[in-house]
């Protein structure tokens, strides 16, 4: 999933597009918020060189509007996939996301 960090004077929708564009190729319209993670169980990543962080995940929905499928510097791929036919591996901290994708239960709004 793209994924990123807001630049300085950039509104969060403005971040969410950007990344999207970046990592994909692709211009989206955000048209909600599916969940907030930021579970220390889940939320947490080691780097190879041993930094460990704890993310806060928001995790928008959009619709594609435009562009042409092109992975930036920080993508190896982009496409559209099943959920059970997700490229390995799975960034960690996606897992949850996915879960809550995946579940027929009512999802949590925050996790």
């Amino acid at each position: 999933m793209p994924g990123g960090g807001v630049e300085p004077g950039e509104s969060w929708s403005e971040a969410a597009v950007r990344e999207c564009r970046e990592e994909t190729g692709w211009l989206v319209r955000v048209v909600g918020l599916f969940g907030v993670y930021s579970d220390p169980k889940t939320q947490t990543h080691v780097y190879p060189d041993g930094r460990s962080v704890q993310f806060l995940g928001v995790v928008f929905q959009a619709k594609l509007t435009d562009g042409t499928r092109q992975p930036g510097y920080e993508s190896a791929d982009a496409g559209f996939f099943q959920l059970d036919e997700l490229p390995k591996p799975l960034f960690e901290p996606d897992r949850p996301v996915i879960a809550d994708l995946s579940s027929s239960e009512p999802r949590p709004f925050i996790r």
